[in-house]
């Protein structure tokens, strides 16, 4: 499998993005952009308790979210 360009990378991140952005999440993707280091660990799994603080959410709530975007993306991209 060869591997993608960064070009060609950052056109399907900004695409992934912008169907989030279109379905209502655009806060949660800001949050995840912008705020790195206390929404992901240092291993780059989600930390779910600093995504709910800078939030301001609950646990099930960010859950909700999460699946929600999983299925507006489906086989795009897995989260």
């Amino acid at each position: 499998m060869a591997k993608k360009n960064s070009f060609t990378d950052s056109i399907e991140k900004q695409e992934i993005i912008q169907k989030l952005v279109e379905k209502g999440y655009g806060e949660l993707v800001e949050i995840f952009l912008m705020h790195e280091s206390s929404v992901y660990t240092k291993r780059g799994r989600v930390n779910k308790s600093g995504a709910c603080r800078v939030l301001g959410w609950k646990p099930k709530e960010l859950e909700d979210a999460l699946l929600e975007c999983r299925k507006i993306l489906g086989e795009d991209f897995i989260i």
